[in-house]
């Protein structure tokens, strides 16, 4: 079977790489004997896009074996190299949509996850990641699901009225159709990395637990006064947005460890911290986000069965579209800045016969130009992921939101820290572009 890609799939066009450090030995055939169990369990990992007549398809069962490319490790710097790399290749019609790359090592390995960001967010591609690392040393059986479309989610959403939801999705669809045909654009990011440190993340999560609030509040708040510091108000976006995840219970065809694509999303308008103490106003984003997280619950149905009624343009036309919502923004970037919350990474059980030494995200857009930050929690450290398009944010204005951010949750907590790297031990930020 086949169904072809909705609009909302094609702008979603990017790759995401997780690269993961473990100290242990690693058997090659095991590790393919996991991959196959994972795809076997994932209609994602089985399904390949094609171009067929009308625009590209997803087509299912049609995958061969995630690909496997092994090399020698020669040091720290192969995993930044390889990953960027990995990032902005694509993959190819009619292969999976995720594979791995094994930097082998005699006392570490690197494994490079990298997946297309059509099939999975930032969490689902957590879910891969520890269900290959488990796989490799535990015998589980991993249940297998049906393969997941919009009509699962859309579930049984009836629209109050369907005859004018039809024909203003059409009008869309004729709007789309008339768009210059332009070239695809050309994102470069720059990629940030660094992390607070035990000190000052222990320190904050005490503070944000007296204070009754959550660490992503308080991120939420830190982050607005750092981007009016680093960028100017003349370029600061419009909004702070962040994923939410349809999983855990809240959209009844998703479980919590089946890879989903897209969902939605919460937004905080900037310029807002100032305002008032920082405490109150992580207490008001905090309150903000259980009910966002409920009216975001109950749109996504709907917000789902709109899209698919929109006919997708042909890519000469989508290109438009994006190019078209990057003017839209002062910074390039539909004038918003994106915050992605993977919280306190938790993959290997206390059983694996290797460590988990480190976990480095990579991303890159092959449409929308990407800005933003993702946020996650390692060994007791919260790390720090800044991702930016050069037209959006200039290699030294994201040292100065790092600076200022840093700045700022060190200032509330009360604690003097230095910002390290990610690399741990090593001085410095690594960048690259």
């Amino acid at each position: 079977m086949s169904r072809k890609l909705s609009t909302i799939e094609h702008l979603i066009d990017g790759s995401l790489v997780y690269a993961v450090r473990l100290e242990g030995g690693i058997d090659e055939t095991r590790l393919r004997e996991a991959l196959a169990r994972v795809q076997r369990k994932h209609p994602a990992l089985r399904a390949t896009v094609q171009a067929q007549r009308g625009g590209l398809h997803y087509v299912e069962d049609s995958a061969g074996p995630i690909p496997l490319r092994v090399l020698d490790r020669n040091g720290d710097d192969d995993c930044r190299r390889e990953s960027v790399d990995e990032a902005e290749t694509p993959f190819a019609h009619g292969q999976p949509q995720l594979r791995l790359v094994w930097l082998r090592g005699a006392d570490a390995s690197d494994l490079l996850f990298v997946a297309s960001h059509r099939i999975c967010d930032g969490m689902s591609l957590l879910i891969l990641v520890r269900e290959t690392l488990r796989a490799l040393y535990d015998d589980a059986p991993l249940r297998p699901y049906a393969a997941l479309s919009a009509a699962d989610i859309v579930g049984d959403y009836r629209p109050e009225h369907p005859r004018r939801r039809r024909w203003t999705a059409r009008l869309i669809g004729l709007l789309l159709q008339v768009l210059p045909p332009l070239p695809a654009p050309r994102n470069r990011e720059h990629h940030l990395e660094w992390n607070a440190g035990p000190a000052l993340s222990a320190a904050l999560r005490q503070r944000c637990k007296h204070e009754g609030v959550s660490v992503h509040a308080a991120l939420v708040v830190a982050l607005d006064s750092a981007l009016l510091t680093a960028l100017g108000r003349e370029r600061l976006p419009a909004w702070i947005e962040s994923p939410m995840d349809g999983r855990r219970g809240r959209l009844p065809a998703l479980a919590d460890d089946m890879l989903f694509y897209g969902g939605g999303g919460l937004k905080f308008r900037t310029g807002e911290a100032g305002a008032a103490d920082f405490w109150e106003c992580a207490r008001t984003v905090h309150r903000s986000m259980q009910g966002q997280i409920e009216r975001e619950t109950h749109d996504i149905p709907g917000r789902y069965h709109f899209c698919e009624l929109i006919r997708p343009p042909a890519p000469a036309q989508l290109h438009a579209l994006i190019r078209f919502g990057n003017a839209l923004g002062l910074n390039g970037s539909w004038n918003r800045f994106t915050l992605s919350n993977l919280g306190n990474l938790d993959l290997l059980g206390d059983d694996a016969p290797f460590r988990l030494r480190d976990l480095r995200v990579f991303v890159h857009s092959r449409s929308v130009r990407a800005l933003g930050l993702i946020v996650y929690a390692l060994h007791g450290q919260i790390r720090f992921y800044c991702m930016g398009d050069e037209r959006c944010i200039t290699q030294e204005r994201a040292h100065a939101l790092r600076d200022a951010l840093t700045a700022m949750l060190d200032a509330q907590v009360g604690r003097s820290q230095p910002v390290l790297s990610a690399e741990a031990g090593a001085a410095g930020v690594a960048l690259a572009g």
